[in-house]
């Protein structure tokens, strides 16, 4: 009975690594993933003579309640005045594009990043010399535009609009979820749930008598998708070897190879390494919130029994010389 139940635990395991291999095995394998290296070693019980300590992990996939995209832009001209003035309406008639999707003032922030000059060189040739000098060429000016976004479905439409007004440079997205109480409760209560189901299963090691109040850590936090996508590139190229040639025929032979297009994919962290993982087949690309629990009973020391206080007898001779005996307790 106890070899079908192991091998009903491999075959459940198994099932849920499973993956069919796709264009995503070009990718540098040996590329640092933080998500394995974090969380692979923390569902561990520990058991000893001085107490038990149990470490538990809960992972939910939630999905953001609003969106925040930065864009980015820059203008150039030969003055400060010139330049701000050219950059600042490109900027109102973008916002002003953004009002017939419903997108508010209050929803925009222009963030002014930085104001510096522009070099080029002249040059100037005579009979013996080239003499090449650099030049102010003109002003800089870059600013963002920031945007909170509730309804995803205008991200399209934004960044066709951003174009009409050569804003091109699209910085990050970042995902917001306003009630992060809500799921801080929910994820605690699962891994207590899971914690009395664990102390529960093993106590057929022997139950202890451990101290009441125990210490627990609670680690709470969330993972921004924007930090969890990975990168390959998927080619096949024939192998050429070729000779220098350029000591015998002064040529050299120059190789141009075809541009090799990079794929960008969302790789969340691997629910394998949890306890339990709410909303765990979203295809949404969601924020990951993570809770980690670890509660540590210590094994109580018995009391000493209190040593029972001995009589103190001595013994003494009177000035009479008589032998006396006196008892103090």
């Amino acid at each position: 009975m106890k070899l079908q139940i192991a091998i009903a635990s491999l075959l459940f395991f198994g099932t849920m690594h499973a993956q069919h291999g796709a264009n995503q095995l070009y990718q540098n394998q040996n590329s640092n993933n933080y998500q394995d290296s974090n969380y692979q070693n923390q569902n561990k019980i520990f058991f000893g003579p001085d107490g038990a300590n149990y470490k538990i992990n809960v992972l939910s996939n939630v999905r953001p309640d609003s969106y925040v995209i930065t864009l980015g832009l820059n203008q150039e001209s030969l003055s400060v005045k010139e330049c701000n003035s050219k950059i600042n309406a490109r900027l109102d008639g973008f916002r002003n594009s953004l009002k017939k999707y419903g997108i508010k003032e209050d929803d925009i922030f222009i963030d002014f990043i930085s104001q510096t000059k522009i070099y080029d060189y002249k040059s100037s040739s005579t009979a013996n010399q080239v003499n090449v000098n650099q030049v102010d060429k003109g002003f800089e000016i870059k600013k963002n535009i920031i945007i909170k976004l509730k309804n995803t479905k205008l991200y399209d439409k934004i960044i066709e609009e951003a174009s009409e007004f050569d804003i091109h440079n699209i910085i990050k997205v970042d995902y917001i979820k306003a009630n992060t109480e809500k799921i801080y409760e929910e994820l605690l209560a699962e891994a207590n749930a899971i914690l009395e189901s664990k102390m529960k299963l093993h106590e057929k090691f022997g139950k202890k008598d451990y101290e009441e109040v125990p210490q627990v850590a609670v680690s709470f936090y969330s993972v921004q998708p924007g930090k969890q996508y990975k990168s390959y590139t998927a080619f096949e190229s024939s192998e050429v070897e070729y000779a220098n040639n350029q000591y015998h025929t002064g040529k050299v032979l120059v190789k141009q190879e075809e541009r090799k297009n990079k794929t960008f994919y969302y790789d969340g962290i691997a629910s394998g390494t949890f306890d339990k993982v709410l909303n765990p087949d979203s295809p949404d690309v969601n924020m990951q919130f993570v809770m980690e629990l670890s509660v540590s009973y210590k094994t109580k020391i018995p009391k000493e029994t209190p040593k029972k206080e001995e009589d103190k007898i001595y013994h003494f001779i009177t000035p009479n010389g008589d032998l006396r005996v006196l008892n103090l307790k």
